[in-house]
């Protein structure tokens, strides 16, 4: 029985999941980057395509016809590569800038953005060899392992299915010009992308599901462990338990403190009582500023008595403002001519004994 309070069969607590996160810890796939860098690159290629392949195949017919001339410098050289680079770059530099934000947006879509210093930290375990083998050779890393070897085998084998097809063009091929070789070598190689890339897309979906699960399963909880979050987050039971006594304490005195200066007091006549105040110039209607069921009600009546406040027994109307109306609230309509009927016969009993 002692081994079964240690079985972690909870699921994280939203604490313990945002603990995690603070350390830089969500469930993240490695292969959902790699799969929206593919996918969002043959987009772009599939809109800006062209103009690349213009461009290099420009750079590459300039190239060709170069010749070399006789007052050859190395800042001519330079020059001349500097050039050629800058051109290549413009056209370049905005590919490889939208596939940074494809991946960036991929990792934000897993889980967020997620920065914290506590991953950055010097941890001098982790320079331990010893430790670095055990990573390699558990079976998380035997799972990494066998699914890359799984990967690069069926990639492989998808681009020689693709390379095979086109085994005919191969020899034509150093026959073509510069056009319709960049043509050919852009195809083959935008179906083997089309290929892999729905191959890593099916990977990265099934891969975002595991590391999903297996962060799940390492971030369980004991029962012991749910007991103790809930402690450290509301309270001791037994504490809380006598703040909330203490508070029942302090409204019952405030509620006390209320009934001299109430207007009736009604009764039903020995279980409810319940004092009602009425301010024509500041009220719309009666409140109830204290009620009480038995021992409680008794004192109500006792203070009542005391300080010469009036006490009218009306069971029905007794229960029924102790179980609708809350102290502080004004009655409900249903009420007012009940409760008026027993303010004006009090008034008037007032007014007689003041003559």
């Amino acid at each position: 029985m002692a081994g079964n309070t240690e079985y972690k069969s909870e699921k994280p607590t939203k604490r313990r999941l945002d603990k995690a996160r603070e350390k830089g810890q969500i469930a993240r796939s490695k292969e959902v980057p790699s799969a929206a860098v593919l996918l969002g690159g043959l987009l772009v290629l599939a809109y800006f395509g062209q103009t690349v392949v213009r461009t290099l195949e420009l750079e590459m017919r300039h190239s060709f016809d170069f010749r070399m001339p006789s007052d050859m410098t190395v800042p001519h050289l330079s020059g001349m590569f500097n050039g050629i680079a800058l051109r290549i770059a413009v056209v370049l530099v905005p590919v490889l800038l939208a596939l940074l934000v494809f991946s960036v947006t991929a990792n934000m879509l897993q889980g967020g953005l997620v920065f914290s210093t506590k991953s950055l930290a010097l941890h001098f375990d982790r320079l331990n060899p010893k430790n670095g083998l055990k990573k390699i050779f558990s079976k998380n890393g035997l799972v990494e392992l066998i699914k890359n070897v799984v990967l690069v085998a069926v990639v492989s084998l998808i681009c020689y299915q693709v390379v095979s097809k086109y085994f005919p063009l191969y020899p034509r091929m150093v026959l073509m010009d510069v056009q319709k070789l960049f043509h050919w070598t852009a195809s083959i190689g935008y179906e083997i992308f089309i290929r892999v890339a729905v191959l890593l897309v099916i990977v990265a979906i099934a891969d975002y599901l595991f590391q999903k699960y297996r962060f799940t399963e390492q971030l369980k909880m004991t029962k012991q462990e749910v007991k103790q979050e809930y402690k450290d987050t509301e309270g001791d039971p037994l504490i809380r338990s006598r703040i909330r006594r203490i508070q029942r304490e302090m409204s019952r005195k405030r509620m006390m403190a209320d009934v001299p200066a109430a207007d009736v007091v009604i009764t039903n006549p020995t279980h409810y009582a319940v004092a009602l105040s009425y301010k024509m110039e500041s009220m719309d209607a009666p409140k109830v500023v204290a009620k009480g069921v038995g021992f409680l009600a008794l004192r109500i009546r006792e203070l009542a008595q005391e300080h010469g406040v009036p006490i009218v027994e009306n069971k029905p109307l007794a229960q029924t403002l102790y179980k609708s109306v809350e102290i502080g609230a004004s009655i409900p309509a249903s009420l007012y001519r009940a409760v008026a009927e027993i303010l004006a016969y009090i008034y008037k009993a007032k007014a007689a004994l003041n003559r």
